[in-house]
């Protein structure tokens, strides 16, 4: 048997009851403290189907937030939340962060890390826990810059903002998950993207802890190249949308360590077993040095009931 470690990334699907508690402290009806016991209940129950499925690492399920971008909040200063917008190619949407002033790092992130890490240790979870970040050249084309006007500047100054970031939270943390699902948009600059290596490398300077760049949704072949290139120690591609370009993206898996996305979290149709273990087979035939596997991207586009049997799934793959 192949040897490979399980993963899960990103977002788990808020339950309808903390959606409705969060609901009412927005309309000033609870307290914030009743807010947080809701959530740390929502995370305890996460943590508990992740001791179940028991993978090699996890995020917190990302209940605090309302999106990828909403994250941002909690570790950066300088921004306004803006309209809502749609998540590329869903039924689902973000508010954009407006750039009003100088970007500065924010501590929030770091002190829910900190009552992550107490509430596995209570519940004797050994699995690794995954700092969420999202990847510069998506914050870029997430955000709305009335401050830089400068797509350049801003893709160089958050990822040095960031670094502070994660050099104050390393510690908390066993890996650094990197969003980057723009990485595949349409339409963005050759010059911008030819920037995106430079910019990680400032991003992760002096970083020590295991990186893993995310990326998700359908592959574009030309851009393949810029994601292998990424100054990281981990590349996740979606494979379970991108089936008919596979053989294009095993071409870049030589000698590289790879997050394989094979529970494919935009519908509700179970995953073949075999599928999946085909996919590991052939990264390894490939000449993948390190496989890991899980959830394709973000899980609030499916019901939690279905976002479970996945992770399901994920377990019985693993077994």
């Amino acid at each position: 048997m192949i040897e490979f470690k399980a993963c899960i990334i990103g977002s788990y699907p808020k339950s309808l009851a903390l959606g409705k508690t969060i609901s009412r402290y927005r309309s000033g009806k609870i307290s914030q403290d009743k807010l947080e016991n809701a959530i740390l209940k929502e995370e305890e129950k996460f943590f508990n189907i992740v001791k179940d499925v028991n993978p090699e690492c996890t995020t917190d399920g990302l209940f605090r937030w309302d999106d990828i971008v909403d994250l941002t909040f909690s570790y950066i200063n300088g921004q306004e939340k803006g309209e809502l917008m749609r998540f590329f190619d869903n039924n689902f949407y973000y508010r954009k962060a407006v750039i009003k002033s100088k970007l500065t790092p924010k501590d929030e992130y770091k002190n829910i890390l900190e009552v992550d890490r107490e509430m596995m240790k209570k519940l004797g979870l050994k699995t690794g826990l995954s700092a969420v970040i999202l990847g510069p050249l998506t914050y870029v084309e997430l955000s709305q810059d009335e401050y830089y006007h400068n797509v350049e500047e801003l893709l160089f100054t958050y990822s040095s903002v960031v670094n502070e970031v994660i050099k104050g939270i390393e510690s908390k943390v066993d890996m650094i998950e990197i969003h980057e699902p723009s990485l595949f948009s349409k339409g963005i600059k050759k010059e911008i993207l030819d920037k995106l290596s430079s910019a990680y490398e400032s991003m992760l300077k002096g970083i020590r802890k295991t990186t893993l760049v995310i990326s998700y949704f359908e592959v574009l072949n030309k851009r393949l190249p810029y994601l292998f290139s990424l100054p990281v120690e981990n590349y996740g591609v979606d494979v379970i949308e991108n089936k008919k370009k596979l053989a294009n993206i095993y071409k870049y898996f030589k000698d590289k360590n790879v997050f394989l996305g094979v529970l494919n979290t935009r519908n509700t149709k179970m995953e073949r077993i075999s599928t999946i273990r085909r996919m590991i087979e052939k990264a390894k035939e490939k000449g993948a040095k390190e496989i890991m596997i899980g959830n394709a991207s973000l899980m609030d586009f499916i019901p939690e009931k279905i976002a479970k049997k996945k992770l399901m799934l994920l377990k019985k793959v693993i077994q």
